[in-house]
C-alpha cells in the first residue's frame, strides 16, 4: 500500500483532518508528520529529513508566516510573533527587528516552499501543497513583488498549489460558516474540504 505523508501544523492534526480523509479515500496508508505550532521553516526541514519510499504521496499544508525557527546552541528554537514575551532575549530582538516586517515572513516562506518543491522533485515524489492561512497568498508582497520576491515566486510551481476557491483552508471554512476555534475548524469543515479537494484535484 502506498503512503500519504502529511506535513503541517495543528490545523490538520486531528484524526478527522482533510489530509487523513484523503488518505483513506484514495486507499493510502496515512503517515502524519504534523506538529502543533509548526513554522514553515520547520515544515520544510521535516520534508527534507523524512525517509521516503518510491510511491509515497506528499501533502503539505503551509502555515502562517509569523512563525519562525532558528538553530541555536541548544538545538532548534521555534518562535511566534503572536506569543513571544517581552524580555525574551533573541525573540524580542527578532520581532522588534526584521521579524516585525511582513516582507521578512513572506520572503522566508517562499524560500521554504521553493526548497521543498525542489527537493521533492529531485526525489521524483508526487506531491501537492495547500495553505491553512491567507497571509502569504493574499499579501501585496506576493501580488506586487519586488524583483527579488518576483524571481523566487516565478521559480515556484504554482500548479502544485491547491487553493480553496482562491484562499487558504481556514478562510474558506469561515466563509462557509463552519465553526473555528483559533486555528482549528470543526469536523464538518474537514469533511467538506475533503469533498472539495477530491473533486477539484488529482491525487
Amino acid at each position: 500500500m502506498s503512503r500519504l505523508i502529511a506535513f503541517g501544523s495543528s490545523t490538520i492534526q486531528s484524526d478527522y483532518s482533510f489530509t487523513a480523509q484523503i488518505a483513506a479515500k484514495t486507499g493510502r496508508e496515512y503517515v502524519s508528520r504534523i506538529k502543533p505550532v509548526n513554522s514553515n521553516h520547520k515544515i520544510a526541514r521535516m520534508v527534507l529529513s523524512h525517509d521516503y519510499e518510491a510511491d509515497d504521496y506528499v501533502l503539505i499544508d503551509w502555515t502562517t508566516t509569523i512563525r519562525h525557527e532558528f538553530r541555536t546552541a541548544e538545538g532548534w528554537m521555534s518562535t511566534n510573533m503572536a506569543t513571544y514575551k517581552a524580555g525574551s532575549g533573541f525573540e524580542e530582538h527578532w520581532y522588534q527587528g526584521p521579524g516585525q516586517w511582513e516582507y521578512t515572513g513572506i520572503l522566508l516562506a517562499l524560500k521554504e516552499i521553493l526548497l521543498a518543491q525542489t527537493f521533492l522533485t529531485s526525489q521524483n515524489l508526487s506531491y501537492q501543497m495547500t495553505f491553512d492561512y491567507d497571509d502569504l497568498i493574499k499579501s501585496k508582497r506576493l501580488s506586487e513583488p519586488d524583483a527579488y520576491v518576483s524571481a523566487i515566486k516565478n521559480l515556484i510551481d504554482w500548479n502544485r498549489m491547491m487553493l480553496f476557491d482562491g484562499t487558504g483552508f481556514l478562510s474558506w471554512a469561515q466563509r462557509h460558516n463552519f465553526v473555528l476555534d483559533g486555528g482549528h475548524a470543526e469536523p464538518a469543515a474537514h469533511d467538506r474540504a475533503t469533498e472539495y479537494l477530491l473533486k477539484n484535484f488529482e491525487f
